[in-house]
């Protein structure tokens, strides 16, 4: 296994792998970095509301990318290998249309229920001026993975991570600049800061177009193209809506019925898990453009040799993470938050748990993806989030929340793993 693994770090895709690795351990420091500053420049309710609103920007973002993020990286490889090869330009147009298509029914739903959106997207209903924020905030949000998409399907992984990594490192400038630190004005400056880097990469790849081609057929059989990625993208937009909510239904769950300050204590664990598991997601980045191109040259068995040996170097790392974090609880949590959330310790032990089932379904996720045009992912998250409210319901005290979320977690990963097991074979 070893052998194979090593082959496997010398090729193309090898490469990708270490670059991806090294950049999202970057971009993990740079989430500790964030954290670290908003724990202790907001008050404990401010943060709890933080928490809210990035969990609910999160869930509207990809409700609005509406499931281009994973389209693009199967479609462009399979364009890209076909013979003749297939022109992009135009899958990139319908892409588009599509997002914004969706992002205006989400943006009239949202301000034509503004009163009962308030609560679930800022965690309080008497600020409208911030959810307006909010929402911009999750259009341009799906716009950079609009773009971060593209480069996942043409193969530039270091342009998908680095692109990431400067966008993490710009936002963290207002964190220290800005003399007050409030909701607001951590929101809108994030906000500008994203829409200039949006603006420049989409511009630097308009122009490489121009520049490569002469021209830029951008709607030639627009329809084709837009029935290819609607059919393909509506059940990942279910899967994505349903996967953030999974991590956004617990903190809009609890600031509801408990308040703020239990919102905070609880998202310190789900910030452990949140802050981890994209180590494990990064391979998943990597593996759906080469199992597309995979399943186009009829090389299925050597792709499901390799993500079987995967499997089991991810449960090593992951309960690496786990004993680490168990360990060091309470200095991490002093280090990445603050003192002031010691107390969630006992939470934080039990939510970490999460890590490993959670990893398997990073693993898996884009694999399932890549072999099916069926969205067996939607059915899994759909399945984990109605077990998830009904667990949620059931529990009383945030002890019991915990264990629910665990729960769940299991659930999902356990699912995916089956999932795959089966369609593999297929």
């Amino acid at each position: 296994m070893l052998t194979y693994i090593k082959n496997k770090f010398n090729s193309n895709m090898g490469r990708d792998i270490i670059w991806t690795f090294a950049i999202q351990m970057l971009i993990m420091l740079c989430s500790f970095a964030i954290t670290k500053l908003l724990a202790n420049r907001l008050s404990i309710d401010e943060f709890g509301q933080y928490n809210v609103i990035k969990r609910s920007v999160q869930v509207l973002s990809f409700v609005m990318l509406a499931g281009v993020g994973i389209a693009l990286p199967r479609y462009i490889p399979i364009y890209r290998n076909s013979n003749p090869p297939r022109r992009i330009a135009p899958l990139l147009s319908a892409s588009l249309i599509y997002i914004i298509s969706i992002t205006t029914v989400v943006l009239a739903v949202c301000l034509l229920f503004s009163s009962q959106m308030q609560p679930i997207i800022i965690g309080n209903n008497n600020n409208s001026n911030l959810m307006l924020v909010a929402l911009a905030y999750a259009f341009i949000l799906a716009m950079a993975q609009y773009v971060f998409a593209y480069y996942r399907g043409i193969g530039k992984f270091l342009w998908y991570n680095a692109t990431q990594l400067t966008m993490q490192l710009a936002i963290i400038i207002p964190l220290v600049l800005l003399p007050i630190l409030t909701i607001s004005n951590v929101f809108g400056s994030w906000l500008v800061i994203t829409v200039l880097l949006v603006v420049f990469l989409m511009g630097r790849e308009l122009w490489r177009f121009l520049h490569q081609d002469g021209s830029v057929t951008l709607w030639s059989n627009l329809n084709t193209h837009l029935v290819t990625i609607i059919k393909y993208s509506s059940g990942r937009l279910i899967a994505d809506f349903f996967q953030f909510s999974l991590a956004a239904f617990p903190l809009i769950y609890i600031s509801n019925s408990l308040g703020l300050q239990a919102t905070a204590y609880f998202s310190v664990g789900i910030t452990f898990v949140t802050m981890i598991t994209p180590l494990f997601s990064f391979l998943g980045i990597i593996l759906l453009p080469y199992i597309s191109q995979a399943i186009t040259r009829h090389e299925m068995e050597a792709a499901d040799r390799l993500i079987t040996r995967l499997s089991l170097l991810y449960s090593l790392a992951a309960i690496v993470f786990i004993a680490i974090l168990w360990l060091f609880t309470e200095f991490l949590t002093t280090l990445l938050f603050a003192s002031s959330y010691v107390v969630t310790i006992h939470l934080t032990r039990i939510m970490i748990i999460a890590i490993l089932p959670q990893a398997a379904y990073m693993l898996f996720r884009n694999t399932i993806d890549a072999v099916s045009v069926i969205p067996y992912n939607a059915l899994i998250l759909g399945i984990c989030l109605l077990c998830m409210i009904i667990s949620f319901m059931l529990s009383t005290t945030p002890v019991q929340f915990a264990w629910a979320y665990v729960a769940v977690s299991i659930l999902q990963g356990f699912l995916s793993w089956i999932t795959w097991t089966i369609i593999r074979k297929k």
